[in-house]
């Protein structure tokens, strides 16, 4: 055993190159405390130099190190940066390598994936019976008593065993969390034999550095994993420093996952933000822009008829004396002698969101009514799509459910709440997946705009120059009402059938896929050839515009550096594909165009998709990258609320640093960094309900607004200083960031429930009521109450 007298094996090591200016400042702000025992914990963006860094550390350190990341790629790249390191020529026999994947074999430096440690005993969990008692427990709680739910938990393990397992692992690993959160040595008994014997035989071997790379991926299980390694090494004598690398913070909102993360890793000690490293030289330059689209008119329909269904039901329902007896009910609790006004006081302050919708329903229904005049002009607004359905299940949980005569309206109503992705039951009403917004999530108009941006970046100056990656969340996905599933798949179909992107030789890639169009084969078939080592290649008909290429006993990594070899060439100058295989770890320096179809707007994903375009080409010293969000938006003539996709945009650019669009150069954080002036009040005008307002508008004025990218990189000034903080900061402050905050700007999110709302607009965010004598008058969110 290693312990604390342990040898240094990674002293010998060196890095003959020079350090960049931002990795020398952080060196110099952590390197004394390289011998502690306190975590080390620095953020910096995709291209950074990260992996240079936490091998400098580590070498510093001097003893064992595990590096464990997130897949086999990433893992791969720190070995191999690993072994440019290590001393020359081979050791003594029996002697450790000096570098090692193999988790059977550690060497000095030993890089797995984290999946190869945290491995579950998935045989037979000490949680099952407890799985089986909650389980039992929700049916009896649902109106079933004690023998029933046993015999329907029975019958199920016996007739669907497959769905009965899938419960019981389900409750289980939700017991497991909760019960190693509470006594952490129980992680150990859960945890495959295999994966406690590499415990043992890391901390036999004397790692006592252990680096965690893309770190934010450290929320849960493996979080307490790594916990239990640390207790080990601890236990048998030594001093485990962790150093914690990643491009992004996550996100604190799940309480209990995030102290899992902040308990491990502490404080940042460093954040370098990418403008710095942009200023600074080692990283392109960049622009961010958005592409507004809205959906098909097949789409437009479904939409529609689902919003005439819904106003039909509000007429038969709330539209009748007992609908209006109950909106009256919500907004006067309480006895008369209190007065109307004192009963509209108390129902808003006892459930603003209900009280808001039922004035507004009310204002809808009976407009005459008087209490309609004690409310505030915005009350009397017609109510949305949500307050909509809100009143609607709640009219029928206490209205419609009880009598036994109106069944039959009970079912139609669950059903139509359902389509607007509200699950009405017996027991109340909970969000699901809105159909809106999925509809504006996997929209055709989306995979169109592909074709669209490209043309705008094809006739630039630079059009010779574009290499784009078109990015999606899985190969197949959607709403149910398409045809065709939606995903990279169709997507594809899309470009491959555009003839104006015939010449970028387009190219999809995914886990299970790796298709080109048909025009191409005899181009791209023999690369793909050359650059996989294998051939020759099998492609068969996936439609009339596109092959599907066979490349049995090939792994998909194979398959994306054979692609990216193809792209930096310019052989391919387009490709296509998911996330989990062109994000986080994906490189490709020629990449500078990025066009993101996803729904995922968290910090983590938004700044792992940007960095996919941010390293420096070789074969373009000039590079300037140009990184597209294609949203969906719901146009006022559509008669249809919806504005999921929007809200996504705005997150994801409140969590990325870019050069404000108008006035002088800054670097700001939020919408104003996307959209200039012009777009801007398109945008607002069609959040406004401007029937003259279109997607086509908005995206019209980012072109007339956009700059040649060469201009884009003067505004940078590449070279100019540009100071990161390295003070330790608390894990809630760690998203701020160096930099001018932002202007001003036309266009926010509302801070309690996210709707984004106009400043030109006189009401404050989502003050849809607002009674300016009654003492109900509050201002600020009310929807999230």
């Amino acid at each position: 055993m290693h312990g604390e007298g342990a040898e240094r094996p990674l002293a010998s090591w060196r890095f003959e190159g020079s350090w960049r200016r931002s990795q020398q400042t952080i060196l110099d702000a952590v390197g004394d405390r390289i011998d502690g025992a306190d975590p080390l914990h620095l953020v910096a963006p995709p291209g950074a130099g990260k992996t240079l860094l936490g091998l400098e550390l580590a070498r510093r350190r001097g003893s064992r190190t595990l590096v464990l990341a997130p897949t086999a790629t990433i893992r791969a790249q720190w070995a191999r940066a690993g072994r440019d390191l290590a001393p020359a020529g081979r050791r003594a026999e029996g002697e450790a390598d000096a570098v090692s994947e193999d988790p059977r074999a550690p060497g000095d430096l030993t890089a797995l994936t984290y999946q190869m440690l945290s491995v579950i005993d998935a045989t037979r969990s000490p949680y099952d019976d407890l799985a089986r008692e909650e389980w039992r427990r929700e049916l009896v709680d649902a109106s079933r008593d004690d023998q029933a739910a046993d015999a329907w938990l029975s019958d199920l393990a016996e007739q669907n065993i497959r769905t009965y397992r899938t419960g019981i692992r389900r409750r289980g690993r939700r017991l497991r969390r909760e019960a190693v959160r509470a006594d952490p040595g129980l992680l150990a008994q859960g945890l495959h034999e295999n994966a406690r014997e590499l415990i043992d035989r890391l901390v036999e071997h004397g790692v006592t550095t252990v680096v965690l790379d893309e770190c934010h991926h450290l929320l849960d299980h493996w979080a307490l994993v790594v916990h239990c390694l640390l207790a080990r090494i601890r236990e048998r004598g030594g001093t485990p420093l962790v150093i914690g690398l990643t491009a992004t913070l996550p996100s604190a909102e799940d309480s209990e996952e995030f102290e899992n993360y902040s308990g491990l890793l502490g404080d940042v000690d460093y954040e370098l933000p990418t403008p710095a490293v942009v200023k600074e030289g080692n990283l392109a330059p960049y622009r961010d822009l958005a592409w507004f689209v809205t959906p098909t008119p097949d789409e437009i329909s479904f939409l529609r008829e689902h919003s005439t269904r819904l106003e039909r039901l509000v007429a038969e329902t709330l539209g009748t004396p007992d609908g209006r007896d109950f909106l009256v009910g919500l907004l006067q609790p309480g006895p008369e002698e209190d007065g109307d006004e004192a009963r509209l006081a108390a129902a808003f302050r006892a459930d603003a969101t209900i009280a808001e919708a039922a004035a507004r329903m009310l204002a809808l229904t009976a407009p005459e009514h008087p209490l309609v005049s004690l409310v505030g002009r915005d009350a009397r607004r017609a109510p949305d799509t949500e307050q909509r359905l809100r009143i609607l299940a709640r009219y029928a949980l206490e209205r419609i459910l009880p009598d036994p005569d109106r069944a039959a309206l009970w079912e139609s109503m669950r059903r139509l709440l359902a389509d607007f992705g509200f699950l009405l039951t017996d027991r109340g009403i909970r969000r699901g997946r809105d159909p809106i917004d999925a509809v504006l999530t996997t929209t055709r108009a989306k995979e169109s705009a592909i074709g669209d941006i490209l043309r705008v970046e094809l006739a630039s100056g630079d059009g010779e120059r574009v290499r784009a990656a078109a990015i999606l969340d899985f190969a197949v996905h959607g709403h149910g009402r398409q045809e065709g599933a939606a995903g990279a798949l169709r997507c594809f179909e899309t470009v491959a059938a555009d003839p104006d992107l015939a010449e970028l030789r387009p190219v999809l890639v995914t886990s299970a896929h790796l298709r080109i169009a048909a025009r191409d084969a005899s181009v791209l078939l023999p690369r793909l050839e050359d650059a996989l080592g294998v051939g020759p290649l099998a492609a068969e008909a996936a439609s009339a515009t596109s092959l599907e290429v066979s490349v049995p006993g090939v792994g998909a990594s194979r398959v994306v550096e054979a692609v990216s070899r193809l792209v930096s060439e310019g052989t391919c100058r387009l490709i296509v594909g998911t996330r989990g295989i062109l994000g986080e770890g994906w490189d490709c320096r020629a990449v500078n165009t990025l066009i993101d179809l996803s729904a995922v707007a968290t910090s983590s994903a938004t700044q792992q998709l940007r960095g996919r375009t941010l390293r420096l080409d070789p074969a373009w010293p000039g590079k300037v990258a140009h990184n597209w969000t294609v949203t969906a938006v719901l146009e006022p003539d559509v008669g249809v609320d919806g504005a999921g996709d929007l809200r996504r945009l705005l997150r994801k650019q409140d969590q990325t640093w870019g050069l404000l669009q108008d006035g002088p150069p800054a670097v700001v954080r939020g919408i104003a960094h996307t959209l200039g002036p012009d777009a801007m009040r398109e945008l607002e005008s069609l959040a406004d309900g401007d029937r003259r307002a279109s997607a086509a508008r908005i995206s019209g004025a980012t072109v007339r607004e956009m700059i040649p990218r060469a201009e884009t990189r003067q505004r940078w000034g590449i070279g100019e200083p540009y100071v990161g903080r390295s003070a330790p900061r608390s894990s809630s402050d760690a998203r701020a960031g160096p930099g001018r905050s932002s202007p001003r700007s036309p266009w926010r999110e509302c801070s309690r429930c996210s709707s984004p709302f106009s400043r030109a607009r006189r009401s404050e965010p989502c003050a849809w009521w607002a009674a300016s004598s009654a003492p109900t008058r509050r201002r600020g969110c009310s929807r999230a109450r």
